[in-house]
Parts: C-alpha cells; sequence; structure tokens
C-alpha cells in the first residue's frame, strides 16, 4: 500500500483539524503502513478471530463491527507483577497481517502464561476508539501510538529507562523512524514507543526512459534540486494528444512541495512567515505545477483512471522518474520494469532528505497489564526487529539488526534502498490546528484554477497561518499538565 501522507503523517498533521482534549488529545492521524492490508491466512494456533468480547469468529473488518480480534492462547484472566494474565493490543493492523502473525506466534511461543487479546480497529476510527478508551480510563495494554498528543498528555509510559534496562540502544534505530516514538520527534526528550519496520517515500526511475533520453541515473546518497527533478521530466516526457500513447516524464504531487515540514514551519516547526512563502517554495510551486500544466507530469483526471495513480503508470512504462515506497518495489518487478531508487526532490538550496516513518507500538499509563505490556515492547524492540526482516519487504526499524542479517544482501534493489535511505531525516514536529495551509488547494489553483504565480498565493496562507500556529502551540504545550 502506498502512503503517500505515511507515511506522509506531518504533512497530513498539519492539514487535520483537531481540538485536542485535556485527557488525552484528538489530533495527528496516519495512515497505515505500507504492507499492513496484505492479507494471509491466519493458522496461529490457538488463534480465533472475532468481535472484542467473543470468541465467535468473523471473516474480516466489515461496516459496523467494532474490530477484529485475535486471541492467542495462553493461561489466567487477570495480571500480575510477571505479566501472566490477558495482554489487550490495539491496533489498525489485520491479525492476518504476516508480521503480526509472526509476532503472535513468537511471543506467545516465549511468554506461554500471558494471554494476547489482538484487536483490529478499522483505521478510520482506530485514534477515536483510543481516545474514548482513554478518557474512561480504560485503555488497552499496547497499542500503535498514532496520536503524539498521547504522548505529551502524559497518556503514554516513558520507555527510555527501559530501553537502558533492555540493552536497546535508539542509536541503533533510523533516526526518521524512531522520530514518531516522541511526543516532538526528538528522542532526546524521551523515548515512548517503539518501531518495528521502516518505510520511506522515494523516487524510483525508469532506467529505459533515463537512457532513451541520454540521462544520467540521479544519485543514492544526494537529491535531486526541483528545478533537476523538472528538467528530467522535460528531456523524457512524450506529450501526445491521447493519453493512452503520452509518456509522462515524472509525477508532481501536491504534497511534495512541503514533504519536509521545515520548509513550511521553520526549524522549529514555529514558524510560517519566510518559510511557508520563501522565494524557495514560490520557485518550487511555480516550476511543479508548470510540469502538471504543459502536460509533462499526469493531473488529477489522467491519475484518476488508474486504480493506484502513479504507480500503475510506472509499472506500464509510462513514467520517468516518481515517488513510491519500497512495497511497490515487487510490482515494478513483477512487469519487468528496470528501475532505480534515489532520495526524494528537494527545495532549492536545502539539504538531502528521505520521508521514513514506522509503527510505534507502546502502552498506556493506565494500562491494566503494565508488566505484560513491557514485555511485549522489549520484544518489539529485538525480537521483532529480526521477524520483520523476515515477513515483509520493509527493512527492520533497528539498522544494526538490518546490518546483522545482511538486509539486502545479494539485491541490489535492496541495497540501494538502504542506501537512499541514509538520507532520512526527521521531521519537525507541528502541533495540529494550521488549517490554513492547505497544499492540494494550491495545487488545484496552479493547475487548473487558472493561476501562474504561486507568490500571493503562499503569502497569504502564510499570514492566514501565523496565528493559527501560535494558538496551536499554545493548546499544544497546555497538554504537559493534562495527565499530572
Amino acid at each position: 500500500m502506498l502512503v503517500k501522507e505515511g507515511t506522509l503523517a506531518a504533512t497530513m498533521a498539519m492539514l487535520l483539524v483537531a481540538t485536542l482534549l485535556a485527557a488525552c488529545g484528538g489530533g495527528e492521524q496516519q495512515a497505515g503502513p505500507p504492507g499492513s492490508d496484505r492479507p494471509a491466512p491466519t493458522d496461529i494456533p490457538g488463534v480465533a478471530e472475532g468481535p472484542p468480547g467473543s470468541d465467535k469468529p468473523v471473516p474480516t473488518v466489515a461496516e459496523g463491527q467494532p474490530g477484529v480480534v485475535a486471541t492467542a492462547a495462553g493461561s489466567g484472566s487477570s495480571a500480575d507483577n510477571s505479566g501472566a494474565g490477558t495482554l489487550s493490543v490495539w491496533t489498525y493492523l489485520p491479525p492476518d497481517d504476516p508480521s503480526v502473525k509472526a509476532y503472535l506466534r513468537e511471543f506467545q511461543t516465549k511468554n506461554p502464561n500471558i494471554k494476547v487479546k489482538y484487536t483490529a480497529y478499522p483505521e478510520d476510527n482506530y485514534v477515536t476508539k483510543v481516545n474514548t478508551a482513554l478518557q474512561a480510563h480504560n485503555p488497552p495494554d499496547i497499542a500503535i501510538i498514532e496520536d503524539r498528543s498521547w504522548m505529551k498528555a502524559n497518556k503514554v509510559v516513558e520507555l527510555t529507562p527501559h530501553l537502558n534496562t533492555w540493552g536497546v540502544n535508539p542509536a541503533d534505530f533510523n533516526p526518521g523512524g524512531m522520530g514518531r516514538a516522541a511526543p516532538e520527534g526528538d528522542i532526546a526528550q524521551g523515548v515512548y514507543a517503539v518501531g518495528d519496520f521502516l518505510g520511506g517515500n522515494v523516487l524510483f526511475y525508469n532506467k529505459d526512459l533515463f537512457d532513451k533520453a541520454g540521462l544520467k541515473y540521479p544519485p543514492t546518497n544526494k537529491s535531486l534540486s526541483m528545478q533537476e527533478y523538472a528538467d528530467i521530466c522535460r528531456k523524457i516526457a512524450q506529450p501526445d494528444p491521447n493519453p493512452a500513447k503520452a509518456v509522462y516524464g515524472c509525477s508532481a504531487p501536491f504534497w511534495g512541495f512541503g514533504i519536509w515540514s521545515k520548509w513550511i514551519f521553520g526549524e522549529d516547526g514555529h514558524k510560517v512567515q519566510s518559510n511557508m512563502n520563501s522565494p524557495e517554495m514560490v520557485n518550487s510551486w511555480n516550476i511543479g505545477t508548470q510540469l502538471v500544466r504543459d502536460k509533462l507530469a499526469p493531473d488529477a483526471n489522467i491519475l484518476r483512471t488508474f486504480p493506484a495513480g502513479e504507480s500503475d503508470l510506472f509499472a506500464q512504462g509510462k513514467l520517468g522518474i516518481t515517488w513510491s515506497d519500497f512495497t511497490e518495489a515487487s510490482k515494478y518487478e513483477a512487469n519487468k520494469v528496470k528501475f532505480g531508487l534515489a532520495p526524494f526532490y528537494v527545495s532549492s538550496g536545502t539539504e538531502s532528505f528521505v520521508d521514513t516513518w514506522t509503527a510505534p507500538w507502546g502502552t498506556f499509563t493506565e494500562a491494566k497489564n503494565k508488566a505484560g505490556a513491557l514485555k511485549f515492547l522489549h520484544f518489539m524492540a529485538t525480537d521483532a526487529q529480526r521477524i520483520r526482516a523476515e515477513t515483509s519487504s520493509d527493512p527492520p526499524l533497528n539498522m544494526k539488526v538490518a546490518d546483522a542479517l545482511n538486509w539486502g544482501e545479494g539485491d541490489p534493489v535492496k541495497t540501494q534502498y538502504l542506501e537512499v535511505l541514509q538520507q532520512a531525516k526527521p521531521q519537525v514536529f507541528v502541533p495540529p490546528g494550521v488549517v490554513a495551509w492547505n497544499p492540494e488547494e494550491l495545487f488545484r489553483l496552479l493547475t487548473t484554477g487558472g493561476k501562474t504565480d504561486s507568490k500571493p498565493l503562499l503569502d497569504a496562507m502564510a499570514q492566514k497561518s501565523a496565528p493559527q500556529l501560535d494558538r496551536a502551540w499554545k493548546t499544544w504545550e497546555a497538554l504537559d499538565t493534562a495527565g499530572k
């Protein structure tokens, strides 16, 4: 599954209109991690599926159902200091996800005295479900910490001292992914969750189309500037009045212009003036949207004709260079597309960048089986890193484990992906509530709305966004005392 926002977590957080509740918050949400929607038979011994509190099987999550539950058999029904008893786990990942199945199987084997009750809620209302449980002082023992306000409001257990006891060094993990484990993206201020995989939005390019245009392949250790990206796009594109015959040079998604939040909100996430409307941003928007207006990059109408948008175009050999996450590599290989990978493009004058993400697993301060939860998180920080590498196309979040397993050895595509991921940087955190920043509407105005100069549009958005950002930060900081 492609994650435009996956992963574009920071970008989507900027767009959300959220009311941060004093008790637990209701802000940031993300799309699920790549590969989380891939079905596989559920064959874990002792595992049954059904709605919460029921042993009756149900085949899938359907509208109107509260979720899917998988219960890994163990002994006891109430927790003690050893963690024995029931351990409730809530996520948006289906229990037949290959990695989830493997986690439950191995954890259960190593902890037969713990009964894992795994509930998968539909992703669209996952955060709401957890917020409701927090407000009722009855949260699950384990959850994917999808809303950072839970950490900020002291609802989530800080894991930093436990990591030290477990011998787990946060520095061994990819910094971009680890940023999701801290309230504001800085693990120096405390680690509150453990990620298992590393997903990334990178560029895929078609080698045959590059060769035909006489172009050098992009480097793996340096991002293209928007101008360099546009130059490549113009040299590869083969426009045609018949869309079925056209070859597009590149893609230009609306979220790509602000994929690194510091371009929009500054180094510390507190300033929009001279960032959101900087000369570099104005230039990037003008260059990028001109590609769409000139039909060198596909517009929204073209992309809507393909179920997977840019990914399908690229798989058909009709797109020179585009964004994707690594889970799509197997699709391109199956279509016999000769491709390479590169870091995401950047605004002129900025350092290289790759947006990365993970699913941050954590436990709550009001969890009933805290001892069992810590055992599970210890498992996620160690054994699950190895298991992830064996059960999905993504590398583990722990880069030291990836090296020890020789992840990608003998596979030039995986090797190149790891090289590109070296350019990963943590996102600058911005609290939700800045609704005036609307890149999708800006993109529409500059591609089909008759506008060609982004400067007055960005100036207006920056002016409206500044007071909203100030209010968002004040609301966010007030969460510090909410859970005390």
